[in-house]
């Protein structure tokens, strides 16, 4: 049974059994991985401590058959808001539930896995609304799911000011290349989702607005909604905590 090393984000945990939890690990190394972790709801369990949402790890699995085995694990990070904030939890849910989603399993995306240790860190100081919609966009980039907004995506004209958007085309139209179902794209609103797709965690600030960040939002979510045939889970958990 091969073992192996490798650098790991926690992004789901489910009780199994009655001291077990199976783990989706997003990894520098080899991309989605779901693994057992046996026995690491035992109080004294070395596991215990790591197998938690969020957890940045060095992590020794051996490989299976049917499903990989945690064997040690050491925390390299704890981030401190995204499991004391439910706020932050909840929308770092929904970035870790897009990831599960859309990602297929053992395929190495270390550029991705960067990425998205810059975003679990903004979650600690960045508003955690802002940042979810962010990271789903730039994430989107590693997928091959993105849809486009610079370039007309029938005839490949660059995109100036105002034009049309339809999702069902993979993106924005231009004026010659509009569809029925196409609707209205002002250029504002353009430039706002390139912004959020394009924003640099470590030394970017972003101008907000209201009405452009739901806007933004319910594209993502339709066609996060059109791909998937139903919402993602982690939408009730922020929309309970909207109603508190």
């Amino acid at each position: 049974m091969a073992i192996y090393q490798t650098e790991a984000v926690v992004l789901g945990a489910k009780n199994w059994g009655d001291a077990d939890k199976m783990m989706t690990f997003f990894t520098k190394e080899r991309g989605l991985v779901k693994a057992a972790a046996f026995g690491c709801r035992r109080p004294r369990s070395p596991l215990a401590g790591g197998m938690q949402m969020f957890s940045h790890l060095d992590l020794q699995l051996s490989e299976g058959r049917r499903v990989d085995t945690v064997r040690q694990c050491l925390l390299r990070h704890h981030y401190k808001k995204l499991s004391e904030d439910l706020t932050a939890m909840a929308y770092g849910s929904f970035v870790a539930e897009f990831l599960r989603e859309f990602l297929p399993e053992g395929q190495p995306e270390p550029k991705m896995f960067e990425l998205l240790l810059q975003i679990l860190e903004a979650f600690e100081r960045r508003n955690p609304r802002v940042t979810a919609l962010a990271a789903v966009y730039q994430l989107m980039e590693f997928t091959g799911l993105q849809l486009r907004y610079e370039h007309c995506v029938h005839c490949g004209k660059k995109i100036e000011g105002d034009a049309f958007f339809a999702i069902s085309e993979g993106g924005v139209l231009c004026e010659n290349c509009r569809t029925a179902s196409a609707k209205p794209f002002p250029a504002e609103l353009r430039h706002f989702i390139i912004g959020l797709r394009d924003f640099d965690w470590q030394q970017g600030t972003m101008r907000l607005s209201s009405t452009l960040l739901m806007t933004a939002e319910q594209l993502l979510l339709q066609y996060l909604q059109e791909l998937l045939g139903r919402p993602l889970k982690s939408l009730a958990f922020i929309q309970q905590l909207s109603m508190t």
